[in-house]
């Protein structure tokens, strides 16, 4: 005789069968929460990774442009562990390779691991040890270039003559008291070359011409005197021009504050007047008030001591200053013909060849102030002329991959 189910029977039962689907669930749920939880770790880590080997190269390239070339791999390291992959420091390697298509002359290449390889340890997961997977591998790559920069966002109002061959009197080393002679500036003849006179040629991409060079220049002492636009004053290594810069800043907030606008190499600025000697007399003692502890390391042409980067981002004592076609500026001062790219038919005015930097060490005099050749922070400019690598003071330092 068949025995009729009871309720008991059936409650038993269904138990069973909440326990088959609660197990199954229970599969599913730690399966959806291992893809969940642990891909958003691998991203987030992924992430983190790319982070630290973009700070680690922009720290190594910025190393290589700027500071003693024997750190860049320190340097390098040092950021890139400092930035932390999954609450762990990760184990970066530098190598000094360009990736393909930049052009290979100073690069930083940083490979971050958090991949079980070079001393790091891999990420754990948190769900998907369940089924095997105890950790994943993470890894990352940047690569930073030390470009050729040709231009700035932060151009003082001021201009220094290019280097030259000095010929006249005689022929001899450029030096601080040497005097750009290629024409008569005065009398019936004003305007015709001088023979022997001083010999100019600007730089290009390819080569230095008589300018400005890195490798001799950097660290270089000057003196700068302001020079009054609208006479005829010795151009000497020291001859200061007031600029006009685009925008609407005056003349002041350009020299107590970046101008915002790209300055660059190619570019004409009409000088100003006699009138903006105060100003200048005023900007040189404002600018070096505002880091007084800063000074100039001449074993490392660095600067040492600086309120940057609390104060700024860098020292406000180093500056930008344009740097200009000197036999071009001579010819028009002595032909009394002026004529600028950009600038009104008439109008005083430059070319500027070059840009560089200068660290105000001292005010020696009503609006003079003595310092040195420094590198800059640069930016590239694809439409405006380069520079070759000899030539430049304003390495600019970006991402290429």
């Amino acid at each position: 005789m068949k025995r009729r189910a009871t309720p008991g029977d059936r409650s038993r039962g269904e138990r069973g069968a909440i326990l088959v689907q609660a197990a199954v669930s229970m599969v599913v749920l730690i399966g959806f929460s291992a893809f969940v939880v642990d891909y958003g770790v691998l991203w987030l880590s992924r992430e983190q990774a790319q982070n630290a080997a973009d700070a680690g190269a922009m720290s190594g390239a910025m190393s290589m442009a700027h500071d003693d070339p024997g750190i860049v791999e320190q340097s390098a390291i040092q950021v890139a562990s400092s930035n932390p992959v999954w609450f762990e420091a990760p184990s970066p390697v530098v190598t000094l390779a360009c990736p393909p298509g930049v052009t290979p002359i100073r690069c930083v290449r940083v490979d971050v691991h958090r991949d079980g390889t070079f001393g790091s340890s891999a990420v754990p997961t948190i769900f998907a040890s369940v089924f095997g997977l105890a950790s994943q591998a993470i890894r990352a790559t940047a690569s930073a270039h030390v470009a050729v920069g040709n231009s700035t966002n932060c151009l003082k109002p001021w201009a220094i003559p290019d280097k030259w061959e000095e010929h006249l009197p005689v022929t001899g080393p450029w030096l601080a008291s040497s005097v750009y002679e290629a024409y008569v500036e005065s009398g019936p003849g004003a305007g015709s070359p001088l023979v022997p006179g001083d010999g100019y040629v600007p730089p290009d991409p390819d080569d230095a011409g008589t300018g400005l060079t890195f490798n001799l220049e950097i660290g270089l002492p000057m003196t700068l005197s302001f020079a009054d636009p609208e006479t005829s004053p010795s151009i000497s290594p020291g001859f200061l021009l007031p600029l006009q810069l685009s925008g609407g800043n005056t003349y002041e907030q350009n020299i107590a504050a970046c101008n915002g606008r790209l300055s660059s190499i190619g570019q004409s600025f009409s000088t100003g007047t006699a009138s903006l000697f105060g100003p200048t007399d005023d900007g040189f003692s404002d600018l070096v008030d505002a880091d007084p502890g800063a000074s100039w390391d001449t074993a490392t042409n660095t600067v040492q001591g600086s309120c940057a980067p609390v104060c700024a981002s860098i020292s406000p004592r180093l500056v930008a200053l344009a740097v200009f076609d000197v036999e071009r500026y001579q010819w028009m001062r002595s032909n009394n013909s002026w004529g600028c790219p950009g600038v009104a038919p008439g109008v005083r005015c430059v070319q500027v060849v070059n840009i560089i930097g200068f660290f105000l060490d001292s005010v020696t005099g009503p609006a003079e102030v003595s310092g040195y050749v420094a590198r800059y922070p640069g930016l590239v400019s694809p439409d405006s002329p380069s520079l070759s690598e000899v030539s430049s003071f304003a390495p600019a330092i970006t991402l290429v991959r």
